[in-house]
């Protein structure tokens, strides 16, 4: 059975060009699975399911502490009704929303 691809989310990240060019790209490498040290698991800013988009936000939001160059993403999501603009934080379970959460006395 084929399961056809009916929307894609992409998330694309803003990196320089030249010196007073910019350019959106979208990003995929590779990372160990901690389950089988002998396999890697490919990591692509690209999903076709949105069931997998938690896991790719997941992953940009990585990308964006720990690359110094790159410091933000777009989340976009293509279908037969156009290119979409989506909100990261829509996809963030509470526990990735509140990382940066500081308490304090008043």
């Amino acid at each position: 059975m084929i399961e056809r691809v009916t929307e894609i989310y992409v998330a694309v990240f803003p990196v320089m060009v030249s010196e007073d060019r910019m350019a959106e790209v979208i990003l995929a490498g590779y990372s160990k699975d901690p389950n089988m040290p002998n396999m890697l698991q490919v990591r692509a800013t690209v999903e076709t399911q949105a069931k997998a988009v938690q896991e790719m936000v997941k992953l940009c939001d990585e990308i964006v502490e720990e690359q110094e160059e790159i410091d933000s993403y777009r989340l976009l999501k293509f279908d037969k009704d156009g290119i979409h603009i989506l909100s990261p934080d829509d996809f963030r379970t509470f526990e990735q929303q509140h990382t940066n959460v500081r308490w304090g006395f008043c």
